[in-house]
């Protein structure tokens, strides 16, 4: 159980050496564009507390003298109080709210007939789903800053629609189908009809919709999730709710939910963890698997970098929030990670994102790129001739939809045109006799593909 996890925790503490309170990841009054935000350093132990306020402090646990945490900013200048021992300090941290016309929608998506709810076997849940929506969505675009700024970018995240308090906004739309329906669909249809719908009341070319399914449900008898899916591309990822009743409903229960080691039994409950099973595991992987998806839509392929989130490293979102990782069902070790072990956005998918127009925070001067001269790409015989109005940032070489080669170009350096030869990039893919798929990104963020025999 939880308690008896972060007991374990402090144990591992070793208390008599004197260790300083620090932040290790920001310099005072660094400016950060986003709202919340991940703090790690050094602390005494065995826990520490973190907020804008005592009173909104969020309590974490410290593992051999090291933390992770999370606080939510303000806009403007905030100080940022800690507490660990006997150890208090004040922190400067300013936050300077984004200004770009592009935005990551929260959508919840209902069956005709059926209520605000998810799937959940608990009798007294109330269904609070506008604060695990906002709650999860901070969590992907922080998780997204940090990931980026570890890959050397800086802290580029993707642009969350907020309300006047600070809280993400959350569409409720109803589908014109019943929920027996909806879950009669395979994945597929499902994601074909949402898009349908939505397609009548978002807008796509400054858009991407992050889209939860209310209508996913288990089933005991079969131990099959009905209407549950985790689908992305163009302006939509989609991804089901069959987890939703241990999802976080606010940032204090983040460190209680991602050291929560309960084990879920498939025969009463949803299960999808990555065959790990705990209540921490299924959240992890539920994010995971989220921002994923949203990688699709931002036009990312799938990677062989077992901790890239385009890979099955979204499993590991949750090392993200803590520093060390809570055991799994049959186990009583917990898991320490090395900091390369973090999930994490692949070399090409940070050096596409980099360049990603909903990666920019003031977008284009405040307004939206032009998308109307992407790149050209011609091939002839073993010459690929790739021509970019805007520049050309990145280039990769895909087999079998995964990134195998690319280049990297830095905006003052971009080229107009390059001419490469189709062999000696195939000299430097593993899989030479494989399709291959030619990728170009301009400094608009303009993506245009090839594909070569």
């Amino acid at each position: 159980m939880i308690v008896g996890f972060l007991s374990v925790c402090w144990a591992l503490v070793s208390l008599p050496k004197q260790v300083d309170l620090t932040i290790d990841n920001f310099q005072p009054a660094d400016i950060v564009r986003y709202p919340l935000v991940i703090v790690n350093g050094s602390a005494e132990g065995p826990e520490m507390a973190i907020g804008t306020s005592w009173k909104t402090a969020i309590r974490f646990p410290v593992v051999n003298h090291r933390y992770s945490s999370i606080v939510e900013l303000k806009p403007g200048i905030n100080m940022v109080l800690l507490h660990s021992g006997k150890a208090s300090m004040k922190f400067r941290l300013d936050y300077k709210p984004m200004t770009s016309p592009y935005r990551v929608q929260a959508i919840y998506v209902m069956a005709s007939d059926e209520a605000e709810a998810y799937f959940t076997d608990n009798p007294k849940d109330r269904f609070p789903i506008r604060e695990k929506f906002d709650t999860e969505m901070k969590l992907l675009q922080s998780f997204t800053a940090d990931a980026m700024n570890r890959a050397g970018y800086g802290r580029k995240t993707f642009p969350l629609e907020l309300d006047g308090s600070g809280k993400v906004a959350v569409h409720f739309v109803k589908s014109p189908m019943k929920g027996d329906a909806l879950r009669a669909l395979d994945a597929n249809a499902i994601y074909s009809h949402v898009y349908d719908v939505l397609k009548t009341q978002f807008t796509q070319d400054t858009s991407k919709w992050c889209g939860l399914l209310g209508f996913t449900r288990y089933d005991v008898a079969t131990k099959k999730a009905l209407g549950h899916l985790a689908l992305g591309g163009g302006c939509q990822g989609l991804f089901g709710s069959g987890s939703m009743q241990w999802w976080p409903a606010t940032l204090k229960d983040v460190p209680k939910v991602f050291t929560n080691t309960t084990v879920l039994d498939p025969n009463v409950t949803f299960e999808d963890s990555g065959y790990r099973k705990t209540v921490w595991a299924n959240v992890s992987t539920a994010f995971g698997a989220t921002i994923h998806e949203l990688g699709h839509t931002f036009g990312l392929p799938h990677s062989a970098d077992r901790f890239s989130v385009m890979s099955r490293g979204f499993d590991f979102f949750s090392r993200s929030f803590t520093v060390v990782e809570p055991p799994v069902a049959g186990k009583t070790d917990p898991t320490f990670f090395a900091s390369n072990e973090l999930s994490s956005w692949d070399l090409f998918s940070a050096a596409h994102l980099n360049v990603n127009p909903w990666f920019q925070p003031d977008g284009y001067v405040g307004t939206a790129f032009d998308t109307s001269n992407p790149p050209a790409i011609k091939v002839s015989e073993d010459e690929i001739t790739i021509s970019a109005t805007n520049g050309i940032r990145v280039v990769g070489a895909h087999n079998d939809a995964i990134p195998e080669w690319f280049a990297e170009y830095k905006a003052l350096d971009a080229p107009k045109q390059l001419k490469l030869s189709i062999k000696e990039i195939r000299s430097k893919m593993q899989n030479t006799g494989l399709p291959l798929e030619i990728v170009v990104i301009d400094s608009n963020g303009n993506q245009s593909q090839v594909s070569l025999k």
